[in-house]
């Protein structure tokens, strides 16, 4: 196979999670294997290891306060007004699409002297609906309470499309714009349409947001029910607990988390004068068939396989793999098994990474945020560290397991994997910029 050019470029990087709440201090936590995962005693009644969390670093008014140069002062003075009616998940999520319009040097307000980005021809992506289970679940208890206390914004709130909305607002954006969904997938689906309206031509600029998914004890009560969520024996030390790839591994770790990034065609990102951070150079997305949350590695292989192939990338040629690696014991396996498949005798040569490991799992935002955590490594040349690989499973052999420890390395092609709840598999391609 032969690289189809050099893809789509990636011109802008947000994200807001336990790691830092912008990128600059989510790389410097990557780089010291740094892990968000915390411990703090859950309500009445319920189990422990629902205690066991990796929440937000700093509050969207600490943010602001702050004057973070993340993000512009124009765009800044923007997102007051918004933040201060909007639901905690849509805060962070504006945040995070903020940092990655500001870094990528896209115009604010609509000063019709700016004619470096066409508004409809700017597309926008929101990887992920069902984000605000909190709000819906408070909304319920007012309900309950008497009808009346339930306001009447509620009414646009519950909508998959208000964040689109409120986004469309805040950047001007007035071309395509879509809502995608793929559970703990859908950061790489959101990539994936994003990319090929671009691609296509549809758009010369997409920005995919992928929000923060914010669980109440209700949802996750049915995932401890389930057996999916870990620290279900131990919750402390509570930054061990998440282990992908380890022996010790019982299930994931819930995170919090959002993040953005901006997608552009290499020949308008020229002409404005933006040098792309990476780029993204293919991705595919394909079911197998199911609505439960087993994996299934034959169809884990052929979207690798199919990723690969859209991006013109030969296996040989993955020097580092992000993967799903959630911590759960039949998902590791089964990856680790579909990763032996695709790289065949290749397979101890790339790093294979796991970044939920000190994120936890960010659920509908986790593979954006892991795609903005490919382009730092592949920007600037390290390997994280994969914090408490201690005893790697027998099925990882022999993939070459990143340590516990920092790598300096110089990766130039990456695949980032995520699989989701409904037998969701998606995987993408990224390319180091020239």
């Amino acid at each position: 196979m032969t690289d189809r050019g050099s893809g789509v470029a990636i011109t802008g990087l947000g994200v807001r999670c336990a790691l830092g709440g912008d990128v600059e201090e989510f790389t410097a936590a990557l780089r010291a294997g740094t892990s968000g995962v915390t411990y703090e005693q859950p309500g009445p009644d319920l189990p422990a290891s629902l205690g066991v969390v990796a929440r937000q670093r700093r509050t969207p008014a600490e943010t602001l306060a702050a004057q973070s140069p993340a993000v512009e002062p124009g765009l800044r003075e923007r997102l007051r007004p918004l933040l201060s009616r909007a639901t905690r998940t849509k805060q962070h999520s504006l945040l995070a699409a903020a940092e990655a319009w500001t870094q990528a040097g896209l115009p604010v307000g609509d000063d019709p002297a700016r004619t470096d980005l066409d508004a409809t021809r700017t597309g926008l992506v929101i990887a992920g609906g069902n984000q605000a289970h909190r709000l819906y679940q408070e909304m319920g208890d007012k309900f309950r309470k008497a009808p009346s206390f339930v306001r009447p914004s509620y009414a646009i709130d519950l909508w998959d499309s208000d964040l689109l909305g409120t986004a469309s607002e805040l950047f001007g954006v007035l071309g395509e714009g879509v809502t995608t969904g793929g559970a703990s997938a859908a950061g790489n689906v959101g990539l994936v349409t994003g990319f090929r309206l671009v691609r296509a031509g549809y758009a010369d600029v997409c920005l995919v947001i992928a929000p923060m998914t914010e669980l109440s004890p209700v949802e996750q009560m049915a995932f401890f029910n389930l057996g999916a969520l870990g620290a279900k024996t131990v919750q402390e030390p509570a930054h061990e607990r998440s282990r992908p790839f380890d022996t010790g591994h019982d299930g994931f770790v819930y995170g919090e988390g959002a993040a953005a990034l901006v997608l552009e065609s290499v020949e308008h990102a020229a002409a404005r004068g933006a040098r792309p951070l990476a780029h993204m150079l293919g991705g595919a997305v394909a079911l197998h068939g199911s609505r439960l949350s087993s994996p299934s590695r034959a169809d884990e292989v052929r979207v690798m396989r199919r990723a690969l192939a859209d991006a013109g990338v030969d296996a040989t040629r993955v020097d580092y793999v992000n993967a799903h690696a959630t911590s759960t014991p039949q998902g590791d396996e089964a990856e680790a098994e579909a990763l032996r498949d695709v790289l065949g005798e290749h397979a101890g040569q790339p790093w294979v990474n796991a970044t939920k490991s000190l994120t936890g799992h960010c659920l509908g935002a986790a593979a954006a945020i892991e795609a903005v955590a490919c382009v730092q490594q592949l920007r600037l040349g390290f390997v994280h560290p994969n914090a408490n690989l201690h005893e790697p499973i027998s099925a990882a052999a022999p993939l070459r397991l990143a340590p516990t420890h920092l790598v300096v390395a110089q990766p130039r092609h990456a695949l980032s994997n995520a699989f989701g709840f409904g037998g969701i598999n998606t995987s993408v391609v990224f390319g180091a910029a020239a």
